[in-house]
Order: C-alpha cells, then sequence, then structure tokens
C-alpha cells in the first residue's frame, strides 16, 4: 500500500471530523454522571483538590499529607481542570477522556505515515472501539494519559530512526519528558528498551540513539520537580524509586500475579477485536507483500506486554500502551482486504476463520447466559444489576460477525464495535453505582458544623473527602499515608487507640463517623445509643455524634 504525503491536506479533513465526532461522543458522553469510584478516581481528584486548597503545586498532598508515589503532571491537569469547570466529576475525567481522544488522533497520524489516510482512519475506530480503551477513557487515573505521552515518543522515535528525521528527536523527548511526569522514570525504560531492541534488530548503528539534544530536552522538563521534592524530603528518591518503581517490579509485595496474568487481560481490553488478533498476527504475516513497519509494531506491543509480566506487581491498566500497535496492524489489514464499494475480498481464509469463531464463541456465551448451569447462574445472581447490560451486548456481540460474513461488508463490524463501545459508559455507570460513596460524602457536605471532625473507623476514602471537602482523622490501620506520616509526623489526624478516638470525639461539638457495618459494636460499647445514622452505602456507615 503506497504511503501518503505526511502534510495534511484536504482529504484528511473527513476523517479527522469524523474521529473528533467519534471520540466526543464515545468518551464525553455522561462522562460526569457516575460517582468518582474508590480508590483510584477519589484518590487523584482528591489530591487536586488539595493542590487548590493549600495553593501548593510542587508538593501533592492526600489528606493534607505529602503523597509521593506518583510525579505530578496528571494531579496539575485536575486540578486546572477544577479550575475551569469546578469540582466536578466531569471535570475530574476531562484529562483521562482528552488523552483518550489525542490518543485517537496519533493512531490516525501513525497510519496515515505508514499507509494512508484510509488504513489511519480504520486503525484509529479499532483503538476507539476497544472495550478497555473505552473505558479507561472515561475514568480518572493516570494510565490513559501515560498511554498517549509514551507512545507519541516511541511513535515519532521511530519515525526519526526509519526515515532519518533527526529533527523528529526533540518532540519525541518532550513527549517522554511528559511521560515521566506522569508515571516516573518507568517510561524511559520502556521507551528506551523498544528503541534499541529495534536498532538491533535492523542492524543500525547505536549512535543512532546517541541524542544528548533529546536527553537535555528530556532532563529540563522532567527532572526539576524530583530534584526539589527529593531537596524538601531525601528519603523520597528511596521512596519513590525503590519501593514504587524497583519494589513493585522485583517483589511481590503489591498487586501480586502470575507471569501469565496478562494474556487474557490483553485480549479482554482488545474486545471485540482481540477474536482478530491471530488473523492479523499469523495470517497476514504471510502476505506476498509485507509490511515494513509490521516488525516494529510487534516489537513494540511485545516490549509492552512482556515488560510488565516480568514485573512481579500487575495491574490491568498497565498495559493500555500496547493497544495502539495492536489497533495499528488490525487497521491495516482490514483495510488491506476492503476492495470496491468497501466489500471485504473473502480469499483471506483466516479472517473467515477468526469470524466465524468469534460469531461461535458470541452464541455460546448468549446460550450459557439465558441457560446457566448451576454454578454460572450463582455468579450471575450476584450481578443482577448488570443484566440489561449483558443482554445488549452478549446479542451484539455474537450478531456483529454473522452480519459481516453474511452481508460481506466491512461496516458491520465497525457499527458492532461502536455499538459496543456505547454500552462500556453504562457499564462504568452500574459499577460506580456499587464502588462511590457519592452519597456519604454529601451526606456528610449537608450535615457538617463548624469544629466538627470527620473520623474513620479502620476505614478511609478519598473519594468521601473530595464530595465532602473535608479531611479524614483515622483509628491508626496502615493506609497509602504511611509515607506522609513519616515525613510530617507532626500532623496528629491519627489515633493510637479507640478510647483516644472517643476522647477527641467527646471534645468536639460534632464528629462524623465513617466505618463498616461489621465496626458498629467497637462504636455502640463506647457511645452508648448516642449515634445517628446518616447515610449508608453497600457495608460502609455514616454516623453522628453530638458531643460538648
Amino acid at each position: 500500500m503506497e504511503r501518503e504525503p505526511d502534510t495534511i491536506s484536504k482529504g484528511d479533513w473527513p476523517f479527522l471530523l469524523g474521529l473528533a465526532l467519534m471520540g466526543l461522543v464515545i468518551f464525553g458522553y455522561r462522562l460526569g454522571a457516575p460517582g468518582l469510584m474508590d480508590p483510584d478516581e477519589g484518590r487523584y481528584a482528591e489530591i487536586a483538590r488539595e493542590i487548590l486548597v493549600l495553593n501548593d503545586w510542587l508538593i501533592p498532598h492526600l489528606n493534607l499529607l505529602p503523597y509521593l508515589e506518583k510525579p505530578p503532571l496528571v494531579y496539575w491537569l485536575t486540578a486546572l481542570s477544577f479550575g475551569g469547570l469546578g469540582e466536578t466529576e466531569l471535570a475530574a475525567r476531562l484529562p483521562a477522556a482528552l488523552s483518550a481522544l489525542a490518543g485517537l488522533f496519533l493512531t490516525y497520524g501513525l497510519g496515515r505515515a505508514f499507509w494512508g489516510p484510509g488504513a489511519g482512519f480504520l486503525s484509529a475506530v479499532v483503538l476507539a472501539t476497544c472495550l478497555g480503551y473505552v473505558a479507561l477513557g472515561r475514568i480518572l487515573t493516570l494510565d490513559m494519559t501515560f498511554a498517549l505521552f509514551l507512545n507519541l515518543a516511541v511513535g515519532l522515535g521511530y519515525l526519526a530512526l526509519s526515515r532519518e528525521g533527526p529533527g523528529l528527536w526533540p518532540w519525541a523527548y518532550l513527549a517522554l519528558g511528559l511521560a515521566v511526569l506522569t508515571k516516573g522514570p518507568v517510561a524511559v525504560v520502556l521507551a528506551g528498551l523498544i528503541w534499541l531492541l529495534w536498532v538491533l534488530y535492523r542492524k543500525l548503528p547505536l549512535k543512532s540513539l546517541v541524542r544528548p539534544g533529546g536527553w537535555l530536552i528530556l532532563g529540563a522538563w522532567s527532572l526539576p520537580w524530583f530534584a526539589w521534592v527529593g531537596w524538601r524530603y531525601p528519603d523520597f528518591f528511596r521512596f519513590f524509586l525503590w519501593e514504587h518503581h524497583l519494589g513493585r517490579f522485583l517483589t511481590p509485595a503489591i498487586h501480586p500475579e502470575p507471569f501469565y496474568y496478562y494474556a487474557p487481560i490483553i485480549l479482554g481490553l482488545m474486545l471485540p477485536w482481540s477474536f482478530l488478533l491471530p488473523w492479523v498476527l499469523a495470517c497476514r504475516g504471510r502476505q506476498p507483500e509485507p509490511n515494513p513497519h509490521r516488525p516494529f509494531l510487534l516489537l513494540w506491543a511485545a516490549a509492552v506486554l512482556v515488560f510488565f509480566s516480568l514485573s512481579r506487581g500487575k495491574l490491568v491498566p498497565y498495559i493500555l500502551p500496547a493497544l495502539l500497535p495492536l489497533a495499528l496492524l488490525l487497521g491495516e489489514g482490514l483495510a488491506g482486504l476492503l476492495g470496491p464499494g468497501r466489500r471485504f475480498l473473502f480469499a483471506d481464509r483466516g479472517l473467515k476463520i477468526s469470524l466465524l469463531v468469534w460469531a461461535v464463541a458470541g452464541l455460546g456465551l448468549a446460550a450459557v447466559y439465558f441457560w446457566p448451569p448451576a454454578p454460572v447462574a450463582r455468579e450471575l445472581a450476584k450481578i443482577e444489576s448488570f443484566s440489561p447490560l449483558l443482554i445488549m451486548g452478549l446479542l451484539v456481540f455474537a450478531l456483529t460477525p454473522l452480519a459481516a460474513l453474511w452481508r460481506r461488508q466491512a461496516g458491520f463490524l465497525f457499527l458492532g464495535a461502536l455499538l459496543l463501545s456505547t454500552l462500556a459508559p453504562v457499564g462504568v455507570e452500574t459499577v460506580s453505582l456499587r464502588r462511590s460513596p457519592r452519597q456519604i460524602g454529601q451526606a456528610v457536605k449537608a450535615q457538617w458544623q463548624p469544629g466538627g471532625a470527620l473520623v474513620g473507623v479502620n476505614l478511609y476514602s478519598q473519594a468521601v473527602s473530595f464530595y465532602s471537602g473535608q479531611v479524614f482523622h483515622l483509628l491508626d490501620f496502615r493506609t497509602e499515608l504511611e509515607f506522609g506520616r513519616r515525613l510530617e509526623p507532626g500532623r496528629g489526624r491519627f489515633f493510637a487507640t479507640p478510647g483516644e478516638m472517643a476522647a477527641f470525639a467527646v471534645s468536639r461539638p460534632q464528629t462524623l463517623f465513617y466505618l463498616k457495618v461489621q465496626y458498629l459494636p467497637l462504636l455502640e460499647q463506647t457511645f452508648l445509643g448516642k449515634l445517628r445514622l446518616l447515610a449508608r452505602h453497600q457495608d460502609c456507615i455514616l454516623l453522628s455524634y453530638e458531643g460538648k
């Protein structure tokens, strides 16, 4: 497939406008409707709120204690969003949603540079309709912004290497610096690893990676914040680099999972397109006119997956950067099979087999749902609130490949994927009903009296702090605030014993207790019927005690 010129032309605007409209709907519709969920959304929103409260943009705080597990870029973006739009769910999620939208344009740009605007557009549509990408683009985490800047850096570096375009390296290192400010030096490790492996594979001179000017740009963007925090808190580098980078990679202390953990995860994140991955990875690789960019895209995705698979600590969003190169492979593969009228050229047996497997899997899942065996029925009963969503999703999932096979039209695949992507926001809203303590936080705000206090009894919720605008006093138990406590031990918001907590409550005009129902007897023994129930969410309750 002949590559188009790199400059944007009139022919690009329909594609760009189409991506903008699709992305705004997928990532923007009802973005602010679900409540912020603990722990991640509540944590990052509360850190951004405290930036504005303290007017401290250099040292992130959580519960008014230094919180230095991650660099501050997403906190800064979220705080700016709050400043412009107010402290709302929409403002909190806007940086992730805009990062996801920008990722579509990045995919289009890379696909266009490799094969032309048609393949670039299809690649971006594939990425936009991966259910994992949609879901992570609609919740507040660091991962979508990190994936955007890391993939921008990797893609620009590859274009610089493959086209001998040194002018792209400063932009690649600028993007890499932003990725470092999002999640830390893992960005440099991943980008450097991918570029090095490519240079070795192509037998290019290693000096092609020596870019002192780029290193200066990277250092200028990322090092000042780390140097400032290290100067303020000398123990920062040990905590940040060892405990939360090398420690997570080398030891199973945090989120331990087996080596193969990401094999099913990547398939889940890529749904529904994951059923075409075997075809695009195996069958398309045997085409008479090989794709010259295919080896790099495979290396890019594999490096991300293998690197995080080797890590002892694992979380689902870590491998988000692998979705973009896989979407590019899928988009190019589908574009290569389209003939006049956008019909499939069904000479490709591998594609037909993949679609049949997809259809059989969809029909099988639908059959299990509607006629479940006893163990499955028990599990389905636990998620009864998802039933309408599951029924619609299963029907669309099963009918999409059948329609494409029957009508020999590529449009049915993309239409089905778009319909499934519209169900992802509904799924996020349904999950938030269980995981967001929004009503608890709103009850705290409504009942708050001057001189009052919010106490967590073996329970801490960042989202409750965000919604109420109040920090927690905590009955002493291990939380993510431990390092901040060590840095500033004088901040006395922790109780060593229930007796100390009770004495504090008696001295206040009002104390609001947030706890799980199982700890209610502990308070009832101390306050002897003087507690009033204010709100309840799942197994968590909010109680009021009127003191002096």
